[in-house]
Parts: C-alpha cells; sequence; structure tokens
C-alpha cells in the first residue's frame, strides 16, 4: 500500500485531496495510513465503524470528496506521475474517462495479457456495458455532475465501476483515452479443475453465476430509472429473453434478439459471434454435457 500511497501523493497535478475510507482492516493498514496522514495534509482517513463492503466503501469515499473530479484507487494500482494530470486535461465535456492500464504480477514483473480482454467503448452506448465492463474504477477520472445522477442507486449495485460508466454512457459522455496510466496487478487463481466432469462442473456454475447476475443487475439498472425510450424498451425486451436461460436447451428468442441487436448489446466483446453462441446455451445444455 506505501507503494501506492506514494504514487498517488507524487502526482504532477498536485492540488488533491486524498480521501480514504478504512472499512475496518485488520492487517496493520490504518497505522500506515496515520503515519501518511501525519506528514502530508492533503490526506483525511475515515475509519468506519461497521465493515459495509467494497461498494457502499466507494459510495461513502467519494460522498467525502470535496473536488469537482474524483479518481478512484484499489488496493493494488500504481499511477503513473501524469495520471491525473493527462485525463484532467483529456476528459472535455465527458463525466467519465477512463485510461489503459499495465498488468503486472504479485511482483511487479509486467504481464503479456490484454487487461480487461474487451472493446474499449465511448459515447453513447449504455447498453453494451450491460453483460461485461471495459471500465476500471481505478483507471477513471470522474465529474461530481456524473455522482449526483449516478448515486442515488448506487449501494444497490454489485459492481460501482460498471454502474458509473452506464450512467456516463446514457448521456453520450464516457471517453476512453488511449494512453497507460497505471499498472493493475493480477493474482493467481489457485483453483485447478483437472477432469473433464469438474470442467464441465465448473463451467456450468460459473455460466449459472453470470446470468443470475446479469439478471439481477439489469433488474437493478430498470428499477434505477437511468435509461429512457428505445433503449429502456430494449433492455426489458432483452431480458425477457436472456432470463429464459434456466427454462431451456437453446436459447432461440434470444439468438433471434441478438441477430438483430447484436451489435448494440454486444459491442464489448472482441468475438461477437461466440459470445452469442455461449449466452444463448441453456441451463439444460450444461446438464446434458455433464451426463453426455
Amino acid at each position: 500500500m506505501a507503494e501506492q500511497l506514494d504514487s498517488i501523493l507524487n502526482q504532477t497535478y498536485k492540488n488533491i485531496e486524498l480521501v480514504i475510507v478504512d472499512d475496518l482492516s485488520t492487517d496493520g493498514t490504518l497505522l500506515l495510513l496515520d503515519d501518511y496522514a501525519a506528514r502530508d495534509e492533503r490526506i483525511r482517513v475515515i475509519r468506519n465503524s461497521e465493515n459495509i463492503g467494497f461498494v457502499r466503501n466507494f459510495e461513502k469515499a467519494m460522498g467525502e470528496c470535496n473536488g469537482e473530479f474524483i479518481a478512484l484507487a484499489d488496493q493494488d494500482d500504481i499511477w503513473f506521475p501524469e495520471k491525473i494530470e493527462t485525463l484532467y486535461n483529456e476528459i472535455g465535456e465527458n463525466w467519465l474517462i477512463y485510461s489503459e492500464v499495465s498488468p503486472v504480477d504479485f511482483e511487479g514483473n509486467l504481464l503479456d495479457i490484454n487487461f480487461p480482454k474487451v472493446n474499449r467503448l465511448e459515447g453513447r452506448c449504455p447498453l453494451a456495458l450491460m453483460l461485461n465492463n471495459c471500465v476500471t474504477g481505478h483507471a477513471s477520472l470522474i465529474k461530481q455532475e456524473l455522482l449526483s445522477l449516478a448515486m442515488p442507486a448506487m449501494s444497490g449495485m454489485p459492481f460501482h465501476d460498471q454502474w458509473l460508466a452506464i450512467v456516463a454512457a446514457s448521456r453520450g459522455k464516457l471517453k476512453a483515452s488511449n494512453k497507460v496510466l497505471s499498472f493493475y496487478r493480477q493474482h493467481e487463481n489457485n483453483a485447478v479443475w483437472k477432469t473433464k466432469a469438474k470442467r464441465t462442473e465448473a463451467k456450468y456454475l460459473k455460466t449459472l453465476r453470470d446470468v443470475e447476475r446479469v439478471c439481477e443487475f439489469i433488474r437493478t439498472v430498470l428499477a434505477a430509472d437511468i435509461l429512457v425510450g428505445r433503449e429502456r424498451e430494449l433492455l426489458e425486451e432483452f431480458y425477457a429473453c436472456y432470463s429464459r436461460y434456466d427454462r431451456v436447451f437453446y436459447n432461440f428468442k434470444l439468438r433471434c434478439f441478438l441477430k438483430k441487436h447484436g451489435d448494440t448489446f454486444l459491442a464489448l466483446f472482441l468475438q461477437k459471434d461466440k459470445y452469442r453462441r455461449r449466452i444463448c446455451r441453456g441451463k439444460w445444455y450444461f446438464i446434458f454435457l455433464a451426463f453426455w
């Protein structure tokens, strides 16, 4: 964390405040934060009285910020010195701008992978952000204007950065910067599935969780009443098709819908046809595979 704090405090853009909300950490983090705050008056540390989870913690931190612009930080990112200055100069009339990031391993070695593995979108594209996300919070600079519209529904969202991106995109105020402005640390996944049956089970369970998560997310977005007109109608139609997953072997209604509206909903994906085939497979498809 010290490396991250140093990278933020050493920005070329100096007029910043650093608001840190500690969600009842138990690993000595608070002692480190208090030490930094005693040495730099730009730092303000707030300790929660109870654990509130990462989305509500980000929401609380953003509500404590006084500046016109807010840059979010995760625990594993290291900012390049020119990050804030670059995004500030490029944001223009947009509400949210996000940069490229460079993935590194736990020891800080560069990884030869793309992150995230999706297309980068900008402008008016809220429906393309329903199934996945290209905007990571730690790579973003946002305006207070965006928060005034996004905050009322923030606590009900599973991912704060995806919600902020959707709200900005719903008004055509999302922008992508092509500059790499931070390192993002990737952690190893220790779960290894060795048999075909276990791999099939893992794939099915992950797909089922993804479908349930997306359905819940879409319901929450619709309840937030951010989308209007044709965009809302299309999202309602998509949800009606997509939510049939657990009742079918293959979702032909979803396939027909995406053949017509795939450019709108699948713009994020590098391999649209492959992704469309995958999400049209229903629950019974995976049950069949498990016993085949």
